[in-house]
């Protein structure tokens, strides 16, 4: 019981960060306003919502010309990393819901065999890759009982290199 009540206070947390970064959306465009505390939050918020797609790289870029590009990574590469955590965590507690018709299927046992084995690269080329799969790999691999800690390590790395090579072009400008 517990269990479910954590799964819809995820994913209702997560439609409401995603309708609130529509509604809010002018405020979140200007985010050199806002400074190295804004990044943070405009990437947590956009990556906390599922499926939507914000202008959170807009503020790596535009906080790459204002601060140093590495401090700008890591900022945002932080703020993501948790706000993806968000898609994780709703698909562990998803497993739990589930475990019963999960253990039955033989395929299911084979892709969490699969995903624990080639889950950190996956996890690493859809951190670096902008798209908007990565909220699904998220669930995915909380369905799979993949590691939190390394799930979490690897998609930072993925992040902050993605993010340093826009904060490096802002920098640029």
């Amino acid at each position: 019981m517990r269990s479910k009540f954590f799964a819809v206070i995820i994913f209702a947390s997560s439609i409401l960060l995603s309708l609130g970064f529509y509604v809010f959306r002018d405020f979140f465009k200007d985010a050199s306003s806002l400074g190295i505390i804004g990044i943070f939050i405009i990437n947590l918020v956009s990556s906390a919502g599922f499926f939507v797609s914000g202008p959170a790289f807009l503020t790596i870029i535009s906080g790459g010309n204002l601060y140093s590009p590495i401090l700008v990574a890591i900022v945002a590469a932080i703020g993501a990393s948790l706000g993806d955590m968000i898609g994780f965590l709703l698909g562990h507690s998803g497993r739990r819901l589930a475990k019963k018709k999960l253990d039955k299927h033989k395929a299911i046992r084979i892709l969490e065999k699969h995903f624990h084995r080639h889950g950190a690269l996956i996890t690493f080329i859809f951190a670096i890759v902008p798209n908007p799969f990565f909220d699904a790999i998220g669930i995915v691999a909380g369905v799979l009982n993949y590691p939190p800690v390394k799930f979490f390590v690897i998609m930072f790395v993925g992040r902050f290199i993605r993010y340093w090579a826009l904060a490096q072009f802002g920098s640029s400008l």
